[in-house]
């Protein structure tokens, strides 16, 4: 056996020893792509050692075959080996790596079958030292390959020599065992490739050798295989929670990108520097020891953000405190979900408190009520025993008004409870607005006929919406019957409509007693009560325009007033057309 095939059968027994321990050692995805590595080196040293020791050309393709199972895949496995050890991850795409392993697979094809001579134009037999070698003509393809492979080494060796730039102590040991590991073979590859090598010799599998001393010595002087599972320092850049390691004496030792987006003072230049007036902000701080957490605030660029501060104890290897690491965490999502639903959480309880507060009102309107016709029935009783028959009458005639009043407030309140508990039906259809209308001041006639009052009805037949007809009724109702209690004697009530392409415009107009700034902010709101005498003395109970706007929303649209004291008040509403349907109506 000649001194060139021992050479490379040496160096593929090292390499494929080193293959097994790799696996045996750390059952990583990373050492999985380093041992496949090792034993493509392998394949590729063992058929060139006995190609090496052929007797003819037919049993140097032979050789050459067994090898060229591992050649068109060792660039594009050392490309991904690169990538995953410098942690370089965003460089993983998909696409990249199945695009070249489909261009490996090609080149294992054309090599075989040298499809139109495009990977070998010509081969034949040559003879160094009385070693048969293969001499071939190289076809496109094989030039192809050639050209891939080394952008793939030449991009693999960049990644390393930039690890090598950006790390420190042992990291900078091990990235440079993995430089140097790419940089020997990658020069005998283009020695080969350029035809200065001996006798066309294949420089590349030798160079092996060279890779397997160094590896050897990477792994059991230099823990080579502890770095594997991570590229550390890029994995601790590439960390979303900011993280600041101090030593004991608050001395900066070392922090990540985040950081420094957390807190801007920090720089690489403060290594080794007192950070505690960096810190400051940080009164947790003041006393770091492991354990302690606390949410903190810090407004950047005028914006607030949340942040969950821990602090973790680092030691040493005899367990001796080194130092703290302090990891910050973003939960300004969280806390804002937080708030919201603290907010939530306080509006529904000085809304319900607003309801019980309502309620009580309402309780004691119905209540004095109640009385009212309690007392009026018993002075009707006297009056009529007594043959008081005038007296009689008059008693009835404030019953009866009371009456009206209590049962009007007793079903805007059954229709306000209905809405509340979610059990009012929605129902829209095209309707008639005049129609509507003139129903409901047939209802009310003798009510704004006792105060003898003009109700001015402008609205055009033609005005059709898409409504409930039930809560239309009782919005009108409750309008006008406001409308009728706080006119004047005398005086007028003007309904007017006007409709645009996907909305109709109802407003009722009264010169009545007007509202003040501060009682009209009052009329829709939950919140508050506003309970005014109508002009003949009328109770008000003032659900009723709190029901009206329940009703509108219902629909989708709007309800407003405008009131000048002592001059009268317009209320108006929109609702949709009859061609439209609102953005807010329910399934």
């Amino acid at each position: 056996m000649n001194p060139y095939s021992i050479i490379l059968l040496t160096t593929a027994l090292i390499n494929i020893i080193l293959a097994v321990y790799s696996l045996r050692y750390n059952k990583t995805l990373l050492t999985l792509t380093y041992s496949i590595m090792l034993f493509g080196i392998s394949l590729y040293s063992f058929g060139y050692a006995m190609e090496l020791q052929a007797g003819n050309l037919g049993e140097i393709m032979f050789w050459l075959n067994i090898q060229y199972i591992a050649i068109p895949f060792l660039p594009t496995i050392f490309f991904i080996l690169a990538v995953q050890y410098t942690g370089r991850v965003k460089l993983f795409k998909p696409w990249l790596i199945v695009l070249l392993f489909l261009f490996s697979l090609t080149t294992l094809v054309f090599h075989f079958t040298n499809f139109n001579d495009l990977y070998y134009k010509e081969l034949k037999l040559t003879h160094f030292q009385s070693i048969p070698l293969a001499a071939f003509v190289k076809g496109t393809w094989y030039w192809i390959h050639q050209g891939v492979s080394n952008i793939l080494l030449l991009f693999s060796i960049i990644l390393f020599l930039v690890m090598v730039i950006q790390s420190r102590g042992l990291n900078r040991i091990r990235a440079s065992i993995m430089l140097f590991s790419s940089v020997v073979p990658w020069i005998f590859y283009i020695i080969y490739l350029s035809g200065n090598s001996p006798h066309n010799l294949d420089l590349l599998p030798f160079s092996f050798s060279i890779v397997g001393i160094l590896s050897t010595l990477g792994i059991f002087r230099y823990r080579l295989l502890d770095l594997m599972p991570v590229a550390l320092e890029h994995v601790f850049d590439s960390l979303t929670d900011g993280l600041v390691i101090m030593d004991t004496r608050k001395r900066l030792i070392s922090h990540n990108s985040a950081a420094s987006e957390i807190i801007p003072e920090l720089s690489v230049s403060m290594k080794g520097k007192d950070v505690n007036q960096v810190l400051s902000i940080f009164p947790v701080l003041a006393n770091p020891a492991d354990g302690i957490e606390s949410d903190v605030e810090i407004t950047r660029d005028g914006i607030l953000q949340y942040y969950h501060l821990r602090v973790v104890a680092v030691n040493s290897d005899q367990d001796r405190l080194f130092g703290w690491a302090i990891i910050f965490t973003n939960i300004t999502g969280r806390k804002q979900k937080e708030n919201k639903l603290l907010e939530t959480e306080r509006n529904l309880t000085e809304l319900n408190a607003s309801k019980d507060k309502f309620l009580a009102i309402i309780a004691h309107d119905l209540r004095n009520s109640f009385h009212l016709m309690i007392n009026m029935s018993d002075m009707i009783l006297n009056n009529i025993e007594n043959n008081n028959k005038e007296g009689a009458l008059r008693k009835s005639k404030i019953m009866y008004d009371n009456s009206i009043s209590t049962y009007n407030l007793l079903q805007n309140l059954l229709e306000w409870a209905m809405i509340q508990q979610k059990g009012v039906h929605f129902r829209p259809q095209p309707l008639q607005v005049k129609q509507l209308l003139e129903e409901e001041l047939r209802n009310l006639h003798s009510l704004y006929e006792q105060k003898e009052l003009s109700v001015r009805n402008s609205l055009d037949s033609p005005l059709v919406i898409t409504g409930d007809e039930d809560m239309l009724k009782t919005v009108f109702r409750n309008l006008i019957s406001n409308a009728i209690k706080y006119s004047y004697r005398g005086g007028e009530i003007f309904i007017t409509g006007t409709a645009s392409e996907d909305l109709v415009t109802i407003e009722i107009t009264d010169q009545g007693t007007g509202m003040t700034r501060e009682e009209q902010e009052k009329l829709f709101r939950i919140d508050s009560y506003l309970s005014r005498k109508g002009t003949a003395s009328e109770n008000g109970s003032g659900l009723g325009l709190k029901l009206c706007k329940e009703f509108i929303n219902l629909h989708g649209g709007e309800i407003w007033v405008t009131s000048w004291p002592g001059k009268g008040s317009t209320f108006g509403f929109t609702v949709p057309a009859a061609s439209h349907q609102s953005p807010q109506l329910p399934l």
